[in-house]
């Protein structure tokens, strides 16, 4: 119980001190968002219900006003609704003139700046007259039939319309008024007005992420819309997204209904979540700490378990940190005792062994000594010095420095000259054993003598080109180049090795490729070109693996070998003498 308790405690206070201040903090964000999205919503719904109604109603009262401004001539009217262009007085009364005066008035007067067209129509579809500033089009009577029908279906009402395909060739806004005479519509007044002005009157209202305004008809039908696209549909209302905030104000100068929506900024949205997410991942941590810290207890024993692994893998040097004077402190003191007793006795056990195998290297090594080698070379070369055998003595000459050269482990790094020299003496030996068959060119410049490059690399080159490419081919003479050249712009030495030879197919000339590249596996069972993969592994360890070996070939042609190289000068002039120690 006291357990338990102990646990509880443990996992309370870290709830508290852990959970509450990030719940806290979070509880904080998500008010602070919450009230900044109340805040816009507020703002756009003063913006919607005073100040873009007000836009809008005093918009529609301006073009009420201007195309009342006709019943200022009751001769006009009167003319309209007889048909006549002489009233029954002795007056003379002239019905063009009057429509004419009316368009000026109309147009130099108005409160409206935009207005691109005016016509008059009677209900019979005849064109009393027109009045266009600066494009002239002509009506054709199916167009003015359209404006009359669609009078009569808004039952002889004011009527504003948006049209983005209109005679101006230009979105339009066009208002419909009927003219009336003792209460009878007998006419039609067209005034059209640009779109673009009205379009900036309403949009720059729209200030906040996503907004879209749109004017609605009686018939839910969209007469203006922020996308052009949506005018002329059927307005659907997106309230079921709990992200979209809507609104909507009736007009009462024209009875339609103005609707404003816009979305939440994301980045609100975004704080609010990372708000949410705090609270989780607080009270998670809090859960998972409180764990811990409650079962800690097991930690010792869980520690030891672990040493006791490493030990069984082989790790003798591992123990136990004992910070207790409890049970589990002497359990750890033993189980370190008994970790040292058994590494005392591997240790011992492995120093015996490597006695006995450093006895058994020492044996071999006296068998086959280095020193007795090379010193068998020069008696051997001098024994033919006697018997006047020079092939003999020049052959051990140069398998003895071929022999002290290899020896030389001084350093990785030779200059060109010496590895050149080491191929001079594999040259000798090989001269010798195929006497007129194969001819050797050894075209390296003074320039490129003093550079550094990895030991022993040409020389496994020319063996490779001697073995695979010259001794195979019977039918001609072989021939052998050994060239190099300086890219000083790249940094790079080029060392190549060609020959007149076999060669390769594309089948074989890929498979080395790819074996060079190590996209597959060496063949070792194969004893051809070992020497190749060899060099081209020892230049990538030591110089990186920007550098190596490329060979190209062609079947019955020959064989190019390229070693591409570091440009590094100087080399390592000292080598290890096997003479030393005598």
């Amino acid at each position: 119980m006291k357990s338990k308790r102990i646990q509880l405690k443990i996992f309370l206070a870290m709830l508290i001190s852990t959970a509450l201040p990030l719940s806290i903090t979070s509880g904080i964000i998500l008010y602070q968002v919450s009230q900044t999205i109340k805040d816009d919503r507020d703002f756009a719904r003063v913006r919607v219900e005073e100040d873009l109604k007000e836009a809008i109603d005093e918009y529609a009262r301006n073009l009420n006003e201007t195309a009342y401004q006709i019943y200022s001539n009751p001769d006009l009217i009167r003319s309209i609704a007889r048909d006549e262009e002489f009233l029954t007085d002795s007056r003379t009364y002239d019905t063009v003139k009057d429509i004419r005066e009316f368009f000026l008035s109309v147009y130099n007067q108005s409160r409206l700046t935009d207005i691109i067209g005016m016509s008059l129509q009677r209900n019979d579809g005849v064109e009393l007259g027109s009045f266009f500033p600066k494009l002239y089009p002509h009506l054709e009577q199916p167009y003015i039939q359209s404006l009359l029908a669609i009078s009569r279906s808004k039952d002889d009402r004011p009527t504003t319309i948006l049209r983005y395909e209109s005679v101006y060739n230009e979105p339009i806004i066009q208002y419909l008024f009927p003219v009336r005479s003792l209460g009878k519509p007998v006419g039609l007044l067209v005034i059209d007005m640009k779109e673009q002005n009205f379009r900036k009157l309403v949009e720059r209202y729209n200030s906040f992420y996503k907004g879209q305004i749109s004017i609605i008809e009686n018939n839910n039908r969209v007469s203006y819309h922020t996308l052009p696209s949506l005018t002329g549909t059927e307005f659907r209302d997106n309230a079921g997204n709990r992200n979209v905030i809507h609104m909507s104000v009736p007009l009462e100068s024209s009875g339609l209904a103005l609707n404003y929506t816009y979305e939440i900024n994301p980045k609100l949205l975004w704080y609010r979540t990372l708000a949410i997410i705090a609270v989780g991942i607080s009270v998670v941590l809090a859960l998972v700490i409180s764990f811990f810290l409650s079962f800690g207890i097991t930690k010792p024993i869980v520690n030891m378990h672990r040493k006791m692994t490493r030990i069984q893998i082989g790790d003798y040097d591992a123990r136990v940190e004992v910070h207790s004077q409890d049970e589990i402190g002497f359990l750890g003191n033993q189980f370190n005792r008994m970790a040292e007793t058994i590494q005392q006795m591997i240790e011992h056990d492995l120093k015996l062994r490597l006695m006995n195998q450093e006895s058994q290297i020492m044996a071999l090594q006296a068998q086959i000594s280095p020193h007795f080698l090379f010193n068998t070379l020069q008696m051997m070369s001098g024994i033919a010095d006697m018997n006047r055998v020079p092939d003999l003595k020049l052959i051990c000459q140069s398998l003895s420095n071929m022999y002290r050269y290899n020896m030389g482990l001084a350093s990785e790094w030779v200059t060109v000259k010496e590895e050149t020299m080491h191929v001079r003496n594999y040259l000798v030996i090989i001269g010798k054993r195929f006497a007129g068959r194969i001819s050797f060119n050894l075209a390296i410049t003074p320039e490129i003598r003093e550079y550094a490059v990895p030991k022993l690399i040409l020389q496994p080159l020319v063996e490779n080109a001697v073995e695979h490419g010259i001794n195979p081919s019977v039918s001609h003479k072989g021939f052998i180049r050994i060239g190099g050249r300086v890219d000083k712009e790249r940094g790079i030495l080029y060392l190549y090795v060609a020959d007149n030879g076999v060669g390769m197919t594309e089948e074989e000339l890929d498979g080395v490729r790819d074996r060079l590249a190590g996209h597959t596996a060496q063949d070792l069972t194969r004893r051809t070109s070992i020497g190749l993969y060899n060099v081209n592994q020892r230049i990538r360890l030591i110089c990186g693996e920007a550098y190596g070996v490329s060979v190209i070939s062609r079947a019955a042609k020959g064989t190019l070998i390229v070693c591409e190289l570091p440009l590094r000068k100087g080399g390592n002039n000292e080598h290890e003498s096997i003479d030393s120690g005598r």
